[in-house]
C-alpha cells in the first residue's frame, strides 16, 4: 500500500464521505486514491478557493469533518480567503495540500506553506514519511475535530508516494472524543435561577447552538417562567418566529421596537450565543443588564464586550434544568410580558418611502420568505443587501439557514452553498447572493449543474456594490464609483451553463419564480432587478445618522398556521 492510498484510507474511516477539491500534480497521487476508495464521493471544483469553501459549507450542514485536496504552491495562495472564513467560522476541517518533494530545490511552486496556512488561520500538520503516517493523521485529524478550525495537512508528492511495509492500521480521532457536556452543575443552575427571579426585565439571547441543540421549546418555557423577551443573534434567526414576546435578532439588525425593549433589560441570558461585538453592539445595547451565558464549551474563546456568569452545559438539559429550579419557587414576577410591552410590539411602523427605480428590496426579502417552504435551506451572502434579508424575510424555526459573513469577504456564498448542497441533497435550496459577488465565483454555477445539484440562486442585482455606493454618499463621494451600467444578463449564464432561469421586475412575480426554482430539477437562477437607492435600515442608521425606523419582523398569519 503506497502512502496516498493510506490517507484515503484514513478520511474514510474518520467518517468522510465526501471530498472537494481541484487536481494539480502535487495532490495527484492523493486524488487517484481517494478516487477509488469505496465510500467516498470525490467532487471537482472549478477553483481551489471554491473547493475549499465547499468543504467548509458541507462541515457546517452535515456537523461532520469538512475535507478538501488541493494542490501545492498557487494551489493554496488561492484558498487564502476561503481559509480564514473557515477559521472565523470555526469549522473543523482537514485540507490535503500537495507539496513539492523536499529534493525539488528549483520547483517554481516551492514556499514556506506552514506560514501561509498560519497566516489564514489554519493549523498546519505535516506528513513526513511512511513511519509516522498513522500519528500524523489522527493529530490533524483530532485538532479539526476538537479545537474546531482549518488543519492543512501538508503532503509532500514525493512522502505519497512511499511505500508502507507492514500493514496499515489506523484508529480515527471520534475514538477519543470525549462524551458531550450535560447538564451544568446544581449550584451554578440555582445560582442563575435566583437572578432570573431577582431580574425585573429579563431577555433571553438565543444563539446557533441553542438551535442546533434543539433547545426551543425548553427555552419558550423559559420565557413564561421567567418573564423575558425572546431574542436571537443572527445565525439563529427565526428561532422564535411566531412567539408573542419574540423581539427578533439582537444586534446591528435588531428592529426599533427590539432596541428600545433590550435597552431597558436589567438581566441578558445568552444561550448558545457568544454574545460578540456585533450581537451587543459593543455592550451598548443593554448597558443596564447583568449578563449570564449557557454554552457547550469548559470556557468562553474570550470574555468579549459583556462578561458575566458562565455555565458549560448542554443547552437543552442545563435550560430544562432551568426551568425546573425556577417552577420550585415561582416568583410571580410577569417581567415584559405585559400589555405596555405588548403595545411597543405590536406597534406599526410604516415603510420608509417606497423604492423609485425597481424592485423594493423590503417588500422583496417579505415576499421571499412568506414563499419558502418550512423544509427549505437557505443560504445568504454578504453586502448591502443581506441587510434587507435579515430584516424583512420571515422564516420558520425549522428553516435551515446558513451565513458567508464570518470574514466580511463577498464572493464566497456560492461554493460554500454548493457544499451544503452536497450535504443536504433532499431539501429544497434558496442562495441569495449579490450580483458583484457573484461575478466573483461565477464559474461554480457550472460545478451545481455538473454535480447534478438542486440549487435556486437568486441574484441580488442592484447593477453595483451597493454597501460601497451607499457608503459613498454618505461621505460626500461620488456613489457612481460603485455602480455600473448594467450587469451581465444572468439567466443567460445559468442556460450556458447547462441550468435554467427567469428575471423578475415585479414584486408580485417573486413567490411564482421561486416556486418554479425551488422545483426545478437543477440549477435555476433568478435575476431579480432590484432598486439600486433604496438604504437599508442599519446603514441608514450607521451610515447617515437616521433614527432606527424598522419594523418587528413577524410570520404572516399565513405563515403561523
Amino acid at each position: 500500500m503506497h502512502v496516498s492510498e493510506a490517507i484515503a484510507a484514513a478520511f474514510a474511516a474518520e467518517g468522510c464521505d465526501t471530498v472537494f477539491g481541484l487536481l494539480g500534480d502535487a495532490n495527484m497521487p492523493v486524488w487517484a486514491a481517494l478516487a477509488t476508495t469505496p465510500g467516498i464521493a470525490l467532487y471537482s471544483a472549478r477553483h481551489e478557493a471554491g473547493a475549499v469553501a465547499m468543504a467548509d459549507g458541507h462541515a457546517r450542514a452535515s456537523g461532520r469533518i469538512g475535507v478538501a485536496t488541493i494542490t501545492s504552491g498557487p494551489g493554496l495562495t488561492q484558498t487564502g480567503t476561503s481559509l480564514m472564513a473557515a477559521s472565523r467560522n470555526r469549522t473543523p476541517m482537514v485540507v490535503a495540500v500537495g507539496n513539492v518533494a523536499s529534493t525539488d530545490r528549483h520547483n517554481v511552486q516551492k514556499m514556506d506553506q506552514r506560514r501561509f496556512a498560519q497566516a489564514c488561520g489554519a493549523a498546519f500538520h505535516p506528513v513526513t514519511g511512511a513511519g509516522n503516517l498513522a500519528a500524523e493523521l489522527l493529530e490533524a485529524f483530532h485538532a479539526a475535530r476538537h479545537k474546531r478550525c482549518p488543519v492543512v495537512l501538508d503532503l509532500p508528492v514525493d512522502v505519497q508516494g512511499q511505500v508502507l511495509e507492514w500493514a496499515w492500521e489506523y484508529t480515527p480521532s471520534y475514538a477519543w472524543t470525549p462524551a458531550p457536556p450535560g447538564c451544568a452543575p446544581a449550584a451554578q443552575v440555582e445560582e442563575l435561577a435566583q437572578s432570573l427571579r431577582r431580574a425585573e426585565r429579563p431577555v433571553i439571547i438565543a444563539g446557533y447552538g441553542a438551535k442546533a441543540g434543539g433547545a426551543r421549546e425548553e427555552l419558550l418555557e423559559l420565557s413564561q417562567r421567567s418573564g423575558a423577551l425572546l431574542a436571537t443573534t443572527l445565525k439563529a434567526k427565526g428561532l422564535f418566529a411566531g412567539a408573542p414576546y419574540d423581539i427578533g435578532i439582537a444586534g446591528a439588525f435588531s428592529s426599533a421596537p427590539a432596541e428600545r425593549l433590550l435597552g431597558q433589560a436589567d438581566f441578558v441570558l445568552g444561550v448558545g450565543a457568544e454574545l460578540g461585538y456585533y450581537t451587543t453592539e459593543g455592550g451598548l445595547l443593554f448597558p443596564e443588564a447583568r449578563v449570564a451565558r449557557i454554552d457547550a464549551s469548559p470556557q468562553p474563546e474570550q470574555l468579549g464586550p459583556v462578561p458575566g456568569q458562565y455555565l458549560c452545559g448542554d443547552a437543552k438539559q442545563t435550560v430544562a434544568a432551568l426551568n425546573a429550579a425556577l417552577a420550585k419557587h415561582e416568583s410571580g414576577r410577569r417581567g415584559f410580558h405585559d400589555d405596555v410591552t405588548l403595545a411597543i410590539l405590536r406597534a406599526d411602523t410604516p415603510l420608509r418611502d417606497p423604492a423609485p427605480d425597481g424592485l423594493d428590496p423590503r417588500r422583496l426579502a417579505r415576499e421571499l420568505g412568506c414563499a419558502l417552504p418550512g423544509d427549505a435551506t437557505v443560504t445568504v451572502g454578504a453586502g448591502h443587501f443581506w441587510c434587507f434579508f435579515h430584516m424583512y424575510t420571515p422564516v420558520r424555526p425549522e428553516v435551515d439557514l446558513h451565513l458567508s459573513y464570518q470574514f466580511g469577504a463577498i464572493g464566497q456564498t456560492l461554493p460554500l452553498a454548493v457544499g451544503i448542497a452536497a450535504a443536504r441533497p433532499g431539501r429544497p435550496h434558496l442562495v441569495v447572493e449579490g450580483d458583484g459577488s457573484i461575478m466573483m465565483n461565477l464559474q461554480e454555477l457550472e460545478t451545481v449543474v455538473r454535480l447534478g445539484l438542486r440549487m435556486a440562486v437568486l441574484v441580488w442585482n442592484d447593477c453595483g456594490f451597493g454597501a460601497e455606493a451607499h457608503k459613498l454618499r454618505a461621505r460626500g463621494m461620488d456613489p457612481g464609483l460603485g455602480r455600473w451600467a448594467s450587469s451581465p444578463d444572468f439567466v443567460a449564464l445559468a442556460r450556458a451553463f447547462g441550468g435554467e432561469g427567469e428575471r423578475i421586475e415585479r414584486e408580485a412575480d417573486v413567490a411564482p419564480a421561486l416556486e418554479r426554482a425551488l422545483a426545478h430539477p437543477g440549477l435555476y437562477v433568478i435575476d431579480a432587478q432590484v432598486s439600486p437607492s433604496v438604504v437599508s435600515d442599519p446603514y441608514l442608521k450607521l451610515q447617515f445618522g437616521a433614527e432606527n425606523r424598522a419594523p418587528l419582523l413577524r410570520l404572516p398569519a399565513e405563515m403561523s398556521r
